[in-house]
C-alpha cells in the first residue's frame, strides 16, 4: 500500500499519524475504553492487558471498518524523584533503562543486532503480556497474526516516550517473525513519538528497511528522544539556552558537584561505544516553544522545563490533535 498523508500546518502529515497520537494518549489511561470512544468514536476496544510487573501496558483496538487494527504501548512511568536530582535521573537512565549493558537481538533481516537490556526486558514482559479481558485469550502476536495479519487487516502500532521504545522493539519482532513463520504481510505501519534509541546502529537500520510505513515524532527541544546516542546527548546539553542553562545549574553527581553540561558529558563518556542509534526513515524533528513558567536558572526549572517539552502534549499539538486535559495530564511529568 502506498504511503499517502493530508496537508496541514506541518506540511504532508502521514495518514493515520493523527490515529496514533490519541492511540497513544490512550494508552495512559486508567479507562481505556471510555477514553477510547471519546477520542476515537466508533472504535473497539478488543484486546487489554494486564499492566507488567515493570509497569507496562499494552492495548489492542479495531477500527470502525474493521480494516484497521491499532496496538498502543505505555511504557513504565518514571519515579517522581527524576526531576529533582540529577543522580537520581542518570541512575533512572543508566541502571532503570539499563542502557549500559546490550543483549543480542536476533528477530532482524539479516544478521543480528543489539538493544539495551533494559528495552529486552520491557520486551519480553509485553510479549507475554495476558489479556484481561478474556480469560484464555492468546499475547499480542498471535491475537494479531490470526485477526489482523491472516484476515489481510492493518495494523498501527505506536506509543509515547518508553512506549514508543517498546512500540520499536515489538515491530521488529512482530515483522520478523512473521517472515520466520514464512507469512508476507506488508500491513504493519510503526509511530513513535519522544522515544529514546532502543538499539544500536545495526537494530535502526534493518527497522527502517523492513517497515517502510514506519514515522518517528521528535520535538527538537525534548531531551529524553535524544538519549542514549552519543552525538544527541551532546545535543540536550545545549539545550534552553539562555536560559535555564545547563552549564549555569550546579548538581551533585555520584558524589561530586558539577554544571549540569558537565554531567551530560560524563554520561556521554559511559555511554561512549556501545553504538545508540535512532532510525533515520522518515524521522520528522520539530521545534517548540519553551513553557514560560520554567526559565530560571536552576535545576528545579531545568526539569520541569524538561517534562513540559517530553509531555504528549507538544507531538499532538504539532498533529493538530485535541486530546483531553486530564488524559494529558496522565501522560507528563510536570502539571500542564
Amino acid at each position: 500500500m502506498e504511503l499517502q498523508g493530508i496537508v496541514s500546518k506541518v506540511g504532508v502529515m502521514p495518514a493515520h499519524a493523527q490515529t496514533a497520537v490519541l492511540l497513544s494518549a490512550i494508552a495512559y489511561s486508567t479507562q481505556v475504553k471510555i477514553d477510547l470512544e471519546k477520542h476515537l468514536p466508533g472504535w473497539t476496544l478488543v484486546w487489554e492487558g494486564y499492566e507488567t510487573v515493570d509497569g507496562n501496558f499494552g492495548f489492542i483496538a479495531e477500527d470502525p471498518t474493521g480494516e484497521f487494527y491499532g496496538l498502543a504501548f505505555r511504557g513504565s512511568l518514571p519515579p517522581a524523584d527524576i526531576f529533582n536530582d540529577w543522580d537520581a535521573f542518570a541512575n533512572w537512565v543508566l541502571e532503570d533503562l539499563d542502557v549500559i549493558s546490550l543483549s543480542t537481538w536476533h528477530y532482524t533481516s539479516d544478521g543480528t543486532a543489539k538493544i539495551s537490556a533494559g528495552a529486552n526486558r520491557a520486551f519480553n514482559n509485553v510479549a507475554s503480556m495476558k489479556d484481561e479481558l478474556r480469560v484464555g485469550s492468546s499475547r499480542i502476536y498471535n491475537f494479531l497474526k490470526t485477526q489482523v495479519v491472516s484476515q489481510n487487516k492493518r495494523v498501527i502500532i505506536t506509543g509515547h516516550s518508553l512506549g514508543g521504545n517498546i512500540a520499536n522493539v515489538y515491530t521488529s519482532y512482530f515483522v520478523t517473525a512473521l517472515q520466520q513463520e514464512g507469512i508476507h504481510y506488508e500491513g504493519t505501519w510503526l509511530f513513535t513519538f519522544a522515544a529514546p534509541a532502543a538499539g544500536d546502529a545495526a537494530f535502526a537500520t534493518d527497522l527502517d528497511n523492513k517497515v517502510p510505513n514506519s514515522w518517528h515524532y521528535e520535538n527538537v527541544n525534548d531531551v529524553i528522544p535524544k538519549f542514549p546516542v552519543i552525538s544527541t546527548m551532546l545535543m540536550a546539553s545545549l539545550l534552553y539556552i539562555p536560559t535555564p542553562s545547563s552549564g549555569d545549574i550546579i548538581v551533585t553527581y555520584d558524589g561530586y558537584q558539577m554544571s549540569l553540561r558537565d554531567g551530560y558529558l560524563l554520561m556521554t563518556g559511559l555511554l561512549y561505544g556501545f553504538g545508540y542509534m535512532q532510525q533515520a526513515l522518515h524521522y520528522v524533528l520539530f521545534n517548540s516553544t519553551l513553557d514560560p513558567r520554567y526559565l530560571s536558572n536552576t535545576l528545579s526549572d531545568y526539569f520541569h522545563q524538561l517534562g513540559a517539552q517530553h509531555a504528549l502534549t507538544q507531538y499532538a499539538g504539532y498533529l493538530d490533535v485535541q486530546v483531553d486535559a486530564a488524559l494529558l495530564a496522565r501522560s507528563s511529568m510536570v502539571p500542564l
